[in-house]
């Protein structure tokens, strides 16, 4: 990769972690045009995917993040009872829409345009699910952000979070959920080192975001 290269992508990220929601919306809407998030379209095998359906119980996943539709289409359907999917990019929204419908799942899926820190849940859910989005959250704001979502679960409900390597810049999140919340599970898989972590909020111990 060129040095040009690595100036226009370290650009981008700081656009999409630190830029207002207009232009987070108009750089990932424009990737998603592009089909720059193609090759994350189809992950049928993510290890996610077992403690999604396991702490789900059947009932009500939240996916923040949740780009083209691909874990709402992946999903095994009777593990769950409702899924709501939110992304800042219309055009992933539409694109996941359009999944929904091409996998008889638009009774079950549903999706909303949103960035995730303005985003208001018209319910309770057992599953708030992260993946990649969490990178683009800056770490001061991790905490308190999961304070706020964490009045959206129900009693008994978990976070899911998976990172794709816990062995570089990324583990930084990973330390901000285990000085702030109680750990249920926690899986690491092959290499780069890939981590699911599942946890709840640790009473009056994150930072309020209200």
């Amino acid at each position: 990769m060129s040095l040009m290269e690595k100036a226009r992508n370290a650009f981008r990220a700081f656009l999409q972690i630190h830029g207002t929601r207009r232009i987070k919306k108009y750089v990932w809407d424009t990737e998603f045009t592009r089909g720059e998030w193609n090759n994350l379209q189809d992950t049928p095998d993510d290890c996610v995917y077992s403690y999604i359906g396991k702490y789900s119980s059947k009932g009500n996943i939240l996916d923040l993040g949740c780009g083209s539709g691909n874990t709402g289409s992946e999903l095994d359907v009777a593990a769950y009872q409702d899924y709501t999917g939110v992304d800042i990019s219309d055009v992933a929204v539409s694109k996941a829409k359009t999944r929904a419908e091409l996998n008889g799942r638009t009774d079950k899926n549903h999706y909303s345009q949103s960035d995730i820190f303005s985003y208001v849940p018209t319910q309770q859910f057992d599953v708030i699910l992260l993946r990649d989005c969490i990178y683009y959250i800056p770490l001061a704001k991790v905490a308190a952000m999961l304070d706020r979502y964490s009045n959206y679960l129900k009693e008994g409900g978990v976070f899911i979070v998976r990172i794709w390597s816990v062995s570089d810049k990324y583990k930084a999140f990973v330390d901000i959920i285990e000085s702030f919340c109680d750990i249920v599970e926690k899986y690491s898989y092959g290499q780069p080192e890939m981590m699911v972590i599942i946890f709840r909020q640790r009473r009056n111990h994150l930072p309020s975001a209200r």
